[in-house]
């Protein structure tokens, strides 16, 4: 067994926490393709680690269209952004990139954004140029239910390390998100799920 920091490492296994995400991909605003506003079907696409959910297709052609799409994924310590990409519908039927956004873990979870509460917010989506191309609107609730997951040679620092489980003390950072990592500010909004 090694220690290494406040953090201990055994060979034989390691446990992480695992959380489950349920995320609304709502709609988006002013889409642009080639600072056009576009007028073609669009869809918008989830990935944590590499587990992606897509979303229904918007058929309106609008700049702004709405799926109301909802659904499950497991997020576990190793995981410090989830992405949010859309796409359009070509006339062949293939799919392209409109833009995406790279969303930090610590937007949704920790004290600030406890579990059992659900996070409305709003991302600037850019292109492949870096050039705004529009507004992506979600919402995240983060479950209570945790496991032990068992992994074998790996290092248990991993999970502290992100902040996704940070210390009730620690206050929020809602001021930079990373450089272009992240685009654009989230518009925080905090409401007690109601059962």
């Amino acid at each position: 067994m090694i220690y290494l920091g406040r953090s201990i490492i055994d060979h034989h296994h390691y446990t992480t926490m695992t959380k489950t995400l349920e995320i609304d991909l709502r709609s988006a605003e002013g889409l642009k393709l080639n600072r056009r506003p576009i007028k073609k079907k669009t869809l918008c696409v989830v990935t944590i680690d590499e587990k992606s959910r897509n979303s229904n297709l918007d058929e309106s052609r609008r700049s702004n269209p709405t799926w109301n799409y909802k659904s499950e994924i497991p997020i576990n310590g190793n995981v410090r952004f989830i992405t949010i990409e859309v796409f359009y519908r070509t006339g062949s039927g293939h799919q392209k990139k409109i833009g995406e956004a790279k969303i930090p873990t610590k937007d949704f979870m920790g004290r600030y954004s406890p579990e059992g509460h659900l996070n409305f917010l709003s991302y600037r989506l850019r292109d492949e140029f870096g050039d705004k191309c529009g507004i992506v609107n979600l919402s995240i609730l983060v479950k209570s239910s945790t496991t032990a997951i068992r992994d074998y040679g790996a290092c248990s620092s991993q999970a502290a390390d992100t902040g996704l489980w940070r210390p009730r003390s620690e206050t929020p950072s809602i001021d930079g998100y990373g450089g272009r990592i992240v685009t654009g500010v989230p518009v925080w909004g905090v409401y007690q799920r109601q059962f």
